[in-house]
């Protein structure tokens, strides 16, 4: 009885085994975009095409070398048996590659990328080497990007992707309801980055900050625009205000009697009546303007 029980238990197993999804991977893979179809790259046998759908999210997922056992692992966690070849698998990501192999400007992102003729990954062979070139970058969009294999023979291969980039700015986000004519501190604000939109006119610098008012009831969770804003009036005719005076040499400073209100970066007139002079300064500051000679 007991070997029979044996026997079943072997059949069960063998049979398992003999259905087992197995699959195969290339040793290396460069993923291009991120709408990649591994269909035509992923040799496998007994594999169901949902066990194939997370085959391919996790090559998407992972990047460095990977084992077969850890991908195996992280498939097993989405409740998928899959026994993965070769043993030892390289996963890169283009976008990676890019970051790294150009001279990107600050606060330039990738949006997308997405391969010409080509599908959007490739496999390399053992010893190859990968340079991203761009020519002329402007880093706007469907801007070319030369993507050449060196092999180890000497040989060289290329492929064109298609990459849209993105300008990053920064930006400030209101973390409570502020009511209209009310003041702003940096307290109750916080930074984030945002992509730039043409005609958007976020306020991006908050050392300006004190000298502007709301126009308007500001939401929690509202990006801070310049129009919700209301420059104050720095200067006011009739006051007295510090004059600075300097170029590329020297610099002097003088007091006057403002002619007229000024915000900040407006030009007033400003009357020195013991010299009997004016002058014409921008307002830089409370009761203080600038005469750049």
């Amino acid at each position: 009885m007991i070997i029979k029980i044996l026997l079943s238990i072997a059949v069960i197993l063998f049979s398992s085994l003999a259905i087992a999804c197995e699959v195969n991977l290339p040793h290396h893979l460069v993923i291009l975009g991120d709408t990649a179809d591994y269909n035509q790259t992923i040799t496998h046998k007994n594999c169901d095409q949902d066990i194939l759908n997370e085959v391919s999210a996790t090559l998407r997922s992972v990047e460095g070398k990977i084992t077969s056992a850890q991908f195996s692992t992280i498939l097993k966690l989405k409740n998928q048996l899959v026994h993965i070849h070769p043993e030892l698998i390289q996963v890169q990501h283009l976008k990676h590659l890019i970051r790294e192999q150009l001279h990107i400007p600050s606060g330039i992102q990738l949006r997308n990328l997405e391969a010409v003729n080509t599908p959007n990954y490739m496999a390399v062979a053992p010893g190859d080497r990968i340079e991203v070139q761009c020519i002329g970058c402007l880093f706007g969009q469907q801007q070319p990007i030369n993507i050449n294999i060196v092999g180890f023979d000497g040989s060289e291969k290329s492929i064109i992707v298609k990459a849209d980039f993105k300008k990053m700015v920064r930006a400030y986000r209101v973390s409570t309801f502020h009511p209209a004519f009310s003041e702003l501190t940096v307290e109750s604000l916080t930074e984030e980055l945002i992509e730039a939109i043409p005609h958007t006119d976020l306020m991006t610098e908050l050392e300006t900050l004190k000298f502007y008012k709301l126009n308007k009831p500001v939401k929690a969770g509202e990006l801070l625009r310049k129009s919700d804003l209301n420059a104050q009036n720095l200067v006011r005719a009739g006051t007295q205000t510090e004059v600075i005076i300097e170029n590329s040499l020297l610099k002097l400073k003088t007091t006057g009697i403002s002619r007229s209100n000024g915000t900040l970066g407006q030009f007033v007139e400003v009357f020195h009546p013991k010299k009997n002079k004016k002058y014409q300064g921008k307002v830089i500051d409370i009761n203080k303007v600038l005469v750049e000679l």
